[in-house]
């Protein structure tokens, strides 16, 4: 009867301990910031976890965050629960809530989208959910509230989905975010926005493959952009307009995505920041820029942020503010 008992507490305890991270809204600190570090296309394999958690350790031991978001390709290989296990024990051992989305790779080696999505609710202090009526399995809102217990900052997370669903009927690789997605994405906002007298409250738009508008930016201003690009932006060649309903919203004031290991720059078109993060693997096959991660520091009651990069040796990089880094060249 005491064996059971214990059991039963432990998974009380256990599960408890996750609902209620999920269900807890986060809080700008006491200095009015709230700071996301987001690791991108880590890859873990059984041979390379060990490297890849040492060094995201290290980031999350100098910078401290509020918050890790994980922006796809987390994992490379059929058995992956173990793997989800020692990377979720990171973030219990430091009480660090942290959110994942998809990308094209995760659910290549047998384990499918739906059950990842379920390995990853299941995890402590995990804040991924599941709307259901929506494309996708990691397509959720995470919402960041003030001292007066208001929401002043939202984080929408999207599953930018896999591979072309019309191959044979249009050109490219890669999937889109399709239309529920947005639709989804436009109700929420603008409930949000009623909520607030009317005002978009100011939010940041986590995913994978980077939108079209990423190639854009680069080829109307790359010299506005801060920090560097060394290889194609792989984007859906479809456009399914989930810019525009950025612009047509006001409330996104930057996008993060990874999928392109050797791009980390962030530009702004028409007053939306593009960024890449940083690739938070272990050695990159694609080009030479040290594994690390993007910081993201949110300003409450601002439309601001501040971001940097830094690598896994505690390095660093490209500094900058929005939108006050971007000013001069969006008025030329």
């Amino acid at each position: 009867m005491n064996k059971y008992f214990i059991v039963v507490f432990g998974w009380l305890t256990l599960f408890g301990c996750n609902s209620f991270q999920q269900n807890n809204r986060l809080h700008f600190d006491k200095n009015g910031e709230f700071k996301i570090v987001q690791f991108t296309d880590m890859h873990l394999q059984d041979n390379i976890a060990d490297t890849v958690f040492a060094s995201a350790e290290k980031i999350i031991n100098i910078e401290k965050p509020n918050l890790v978001v994980i922006t796809g390709d987390v994992t490379y290989q059929d058995s992956v629960k173990k793997l989800i296990h020692k990377l979720a024990t990171i973030f219990a051992n430091k009480k660090l809530p942290w959110a994942v989305v998809l990308g094209n790779h995760d659910d290549e080696f047998g384990t499918s989208r739906k059950t990842l999505s379920q390995i990853y609710r299941s995890q402590p202090y995990n804040l991924n959910a599941k709307t259901k009526g929506v494309h996708g399995e990691t397509n959720f809102i995470v919402t960041i509230s003030g001292k007066n217990g208001e929401n002043e900052a939202l984080l929408y997370f999207f599953d930018s989905n896999a591979y072309n669903p019309l191959k044979g009927k249009v050109d490219g690789a890669y999937a889109w975010i399709d239309f529920s997605q947005i639709s989804w994405y436009r109700n929420q906002s603008i409930k949000y926005t009623k909520k607030n007298n009317g005002v978009p409250v100011p939010a940041l738009a986590f995913f994978h493959i980077p939108l079209p508008e990423y190639k854009t930016l680069w080829q109307q201003d790359s010299a506005s952009c801060i920090g560097s690009k060394h290889e194609d932006v792989c984007s859906p060649l479809v456009n399914s307009g989930m810019y525009v309903s950025m612009l047509e919203q006001g409330d996104i004031m930057g996008t993060f995505v990874g999928h392109d290991h050797v791009n980390d720059y962030i530009g702004v078109l028409n007053g939306i920041a593009l960024a890449y993060g940083r690739f938070s693997g272990t050695k990159n096959i694609y080009g030479f820029l040290t594994p690390g991660a993007r910081v993201i520091i949110l300003k409450e009651n601002k439309r601001e942020f501040e971001t940097w990069i830094r690598d896994k040796s505690g390095k660093v990089s490209y500094k900058c503010q929005y939108p006050d880094s971007f000013k001069k060249d969006q008025e030329k």
